[in-house]
Order: C-alpha cells, then structure tokens, then sequence
C-alpha cells in the first residue's frame, strides 16, 4: 500500500489564555472516499481541541492509496456499505495512523506560533535523577 498525503487546509485559533488545566483532544475523522483513476482517494480532517476553550487546530486534506485491485475494491464497497462510515478494518488503521503521524508534527509547530501548549507530551530533561543514578558507579567506564 502506498500513501500520499497532502494538506488542502491548515488552520489554528487561539480562543484565550491557557490557564489551568487544559485538556488537548487529538482526532483523525475520514470525511469522505472515492475512487479516481484505479486510486482510492481519501478526505480527511484532523483537528486538536484545547478544552475548555482555550484554541483549536484543523488540518483538512486528502489522501490518495494506491494498493492493489482487490483492496482498493473491498475499500470503495466497504465505504459504501457502511453508509460512508468505515474503511476495512486493517486498512483504516493504515490510513489513521498515517494523518495522525503527519499531522500531530504539523500541529506541535502551530500549537507554538500561536502560544497553545503542544498537543503531545515534550520530553522532559532532570539532572537530579541523573546526579542518583550515578551513586555507586564510580568504578565504571562513563
């Protein structure tokens, strides 16, 4: 399976101040799929929702799966079957985890520019529990 994803919106709104706890909600919704030329071509929105109220960031785009006939077939019936809800079940989780990995990237720089705090968790550095592991280890090679 092959994915080529591309951005056709990108948006970031910042409400108010972040005070408090905040509660970031990250979400990938298919909005709608057709076939185009022996492709499957995937809408796609993908929004961070800082709660309660703080901002919000959407990322719209479009996704277009080359695969093989049989896949691309099972997906376009699916699609409609379902009532144009679902995607297989193995090929969806393909195609989520490819506009989360994308976009979340996309959103940690918006959420900066515009003062939101990143919607994933920054690693932290601590010196103090680097100064402990290191009692009781002064025979060893650093």
């Amino acid at each position: 399976m092959r994915i080529d994803l591309r951005y056709t919106e990108i948006g970031a709104r910042r409400f108010s101040e972040a005070k408090g706890r905040i509660n970031i909600n990250n979400n990938s919704t298919i909005t709608s799929v057709d076939l185009v030329d022996d492709k499957v071509s995937i809408e796609f929105l993908f929004t961070s929702s800082y709660e309660p109220n703080v901002g919000e960031i959407r990322i719209k785009g479009n996704i277009l799966v080359s695969d093989s006939k049989e896949n691309i077939e099972r997906t376009i019936k699916e699609w409609g079957r379902s009532g144009r809800k679902n995607l297989p079940a193995d090929i969806a989780e393909d195609i989520h985890n490819a506009i989360i990995s994308n976009c979340i990237m996309e959103t940690v720089i918006l959420a900066r520019e515009i003062q939101l705090p990143s919607p994933v968790p920054v690693p932290k550095v601590s010196m103090k529990d680097r100064e402990r592991s290191r009692e009781g280890t002064e025979s060893y090679i650093r």
